[in-house]
């Protein structure tokens, strides 16, 4: 995305700790979009692709573009295009399967 180098620039302003930042830290970024928390909140879900509560270079730029995406008038995604996914996250992330979901027996 050609605002990668910008959302790049704010993630190292935030002081990342071995190169991550906190929720909290990306939450104060994050709320500066106006958006209400329930949409900031679908939005750190889709973000946090390892889920370990915390936030890489890669999953805050995609959290900015996400934020971008919603304030220029379009819906979030409920799941991750894989177009979205950052490549360096691609190889550790396979859907969970839905529990929900059975195949018919013969």
């Amino acid at each position: 995305a050609k605002e990668k180098p910008k959302y790049d620039k704010i993630f190292h302003s935030l002081n990342p700790q071995n190169g991550k930042i906190s929720g909290a830290v990306a939450k104060a970024e994050m709320v500066k979009s106006k958006l209400p928390n329930s949409v900031l909140a679908r939005i750190w879900k889709l973000s946090d692709i390892d889920h370990d509560g915390l936030l890489d270079v890669n999953e805050f730029a995609l959290a900015m573009h996400l934020i971008n995406v919603k304030l220029s008038g379009h819906d979030i995604p409920s799941q991750l295009p894989p177009h979205l996914i950052p490549p360096s996250l691609k190889h550790g992330t396979s859907p969970l399967p839905h529990t929900h979901e059975r195949t018919p027996s013969p």
